[in-house]
């Protein structure tokens, strides 16, 4: 089989893989840094729940501890939860529309070029 010509809206339509795999690449990245994150949150809260009432918490504010109530402790804990969620939520979005034009993509440039090219990470 002889290699197809590579044209120009192919050569944009590869580009364009390239781009959405390389940001894809990223999200995930800093998806990993968000789930830590969350994770940590996560403890944060559920310390703060299993404590053993003394109503004063050390909560780091920028470079220094602060002593809050346990129950401003909590609440700040929840909200950076639900804040941290909704990051992620929102880049698990991103990444699923990037996916789906990627296979889109794939379809079309596999339809055209077959085993000569090679589209996977």
């Amino acid at each position: 089989m002889s290699a197809a010509e590579v044209r120009r809206e192919d050569q944009v339509l590869i580009n364009e893989f390239g781009r959405l795999n390389a940001h894809a690449r990223e999200l995930r990245e800093e998806r990993a840094l968000l789930q830590k994150r969350l994770e940590e949150v996560d403890d944060a809260t559920t310390e703060l729940a299993m404590g053993d009432g003394d109503d004063v918490q050390l909560m780091l504010g920028g470079e220094a501890f602060v002593d809050v109530s346990e129950d401003v402790a909590t609440a700040h804990c929840e909200a950076e939860q639900a804040a941290v969620q909704a990051e992620l939520d929102a880049l698990d979005e991103r990444v699923g529309a990037m996916e789906a034009r990627q296979k889109e993509l794939k379809g079309v440039l596999y339809g055209r070029f077959g085993s000569q090219i090679n589209l996977e990470e």
